[in-house]
C-alpha cells in the first residue's frame, strides 16, 4: 500500500498539518483549506477531492477557490490560490496516465499537466460556471454546468481536451446539473438534474436512460463496471441495477442529509458522508452498514476512493481533508 507521508509545517507556508494513529488502521487529517490570521481561522468548503491514476497524488478543491495537490512524499503544490475574488471549486478529476488533472468550478474549467516538475495549463478556458465534471478517458471529460444549489439553465457536455474542443454530443438542462459520475470501462455517463432527475447515457447511443428522483441533492455515483448506480435522497442513498433499471436496496442510517456518494473500485462496497458529519460503509449485496466513521472534518462534502482500493479520502466544510486505511 502506498502511504502519504506527512510534511513538516516548514514545507508549506501557511498550512497547519496533523496525524493521528487509530485502532483500525493509519489516518492523515491535513488542513489545506483552513487559512489563519492573526485574528481568525477561515474555514472552507472542501467540495472536491480526487487521487492520482497510480494513488501517488490527492487533489482538493474548496469554496475559496484553493485547488491543492499533496503528493506521497508530503509535497504539497498549489494550483489555484484563495484571494480576495475567487470563485468556488466544485469538481477536479485526473485524466489516465500522467497525462493531467481537470479543475471545474463557478469559473468555468481549466486543465493542468506537469511539465519539468511543474503544473502548467491546457485547454480552452470555458467560462460557463461548472457544478461538476468526470473522466471518461485521456480525451473525453463530461462536463455539468449550472448553479449547484438553485434552479439554472445548464448543461451535459462532453469536451475533447486533447484537441481542445466541446464534441457535438451534449444535453441542454432547464434547471442546470447538480452532479456527475462515469464508468470510464462501460462509456457510461451519469448525471443529476435540478429537477430531480437522474440520466444514465451510454456515450455510443443516442439517448440516455431517466432514473426520477423525489429530491434535489448533489451526490450520485456509478459503479466502475457501470453495473450500478447510487443516488443520495435526503438521509438515505438509493442503489439502482442499470442492467434492470429497478432500484435495488436503500441505504438508511445517517442522521442527516447525504451529500456525497462513492463506489469502491470493485463495487462490493459504497461510502456516504453527510450533515452528520459521518462516512459509512455499506455492503452492495446486502445493503447492510459494515462500518461508520467520524472524523473531525464536518459535514462531508466530498468522497473517493484510492484506485487500489485500499484508502479512502473525504474532505468537508471545516477545510480539513482525511486520508485513511479502508476496511
Amino acid at each position: 500500500m502506498y502511504n502519504l507521508r506527512i510534511p513538516n509545517q516548514a514545507q508549506v507556508r501557511g498550512v497547519r498539518f496533523r496525524f493521528r494513529v487509530a485502532g483500525f488502521g493509519n489516518m492523515l487529517l491535513f488542513e489545506d483549506h483552513r487559512h489563519e490570521t492573526s485574528t481568525v481561522v477561515h474555514k472552507s468548503v472542501v467540495y472536491a477531492i480526487s487521487f492520482a491514476p497510480d494513488g501517488s497524488q490527492v487533489a482538493t478543491g474548496a469554496r475559496d477557490g484553493s485547488v491543492f495537490v499533496r503528493d506521497a512524499n508530503g509535497h504539497v503544490t498549489s494550483l489555484l490560490e484563495r484571494g480576495p475574488k475567487v470563485l468556488p471549486v466544485h469538481a477536479l478529476g485526473y485524466l489516465p496516465g500522467d497525462s493531467g488533472l481537470v479543475v471545474g468550478g463557478a469559473f468555468g474549467w481549466m486543465g493542468y499537466r506537469r511539465e519539468n516538475d511543474e503544473w502548467r495549463e491546457f485547454g480552452p478556458k470555458s467560462s460557463l460556471p461548472v457544478t461538476s465534471l468526470a473522466v471518461l478517458d485521456e480525451r473525453i471529460v463530461a462536463v455539468g454546468t449550472g448553479d449547484r444549489d438553485k434552479a439554472s439553465g445548464g448543461s451535459l457536455q462532453l469536451w475533447d481536451v486533447v484537441n481542445d474542443r466541446k464534441l457535438p454530443h451534449s444535453f441542454s438542462e432547464p434547471n442546470g446539473v447538480r452532479a456527475i459520475s462515469a464508468s470510464p470501462k462501460k462509456k457510461l455517463v451519469a448525471w443529476a438534474t435540478g429537477h430531480r432527475m437522474v440520466r444514465v447515457w451510454d456515450i455510443t447511443t443516442p439517448k440516455p436512460i431517466n432514473f426520477p428522483q423525489e429530491h434535489n441533492y448533489p451526490a450520485i455515483a456509478l459503479s466502475s463496471d457501470g453495473s450500478m448506480l447510487a443516488v443520495a435522497d435526503d438521509w438515505n442513498t438509493k442503489l439502482y441495477d442499470l442492467k434492470t433499471k429497478h432500484e435495488r436496496a436503500v441505504l438508511k442510517g445517517h442522521k442527516g442529509q447525504v451529500k456525497s456518494v462513492a463506489f469502491s473500485p470493485d463495487g462490493a462496497t459504497v461510502a456516504t458522508g453527510g450533515f452528520d458529519f459521518t462516512v459509512r460503509l455499506w455492503d452492495v449485496a446486502t445493503g447492510k452498514e459494515r462500518a461508520s466513521y467520524k472524523w473531525d472534518i464536518g459535514v462531508v462534502y466530498c468522497l473517493t476512493y484510492a484506485p487500489d482500493g485500499f484508502r479512502l479520502a473525504a474532505g468537508g466544510d471545516l477545510g480539513r481533508v482525511v486520508v485513511w486505511d479502508a476496511e
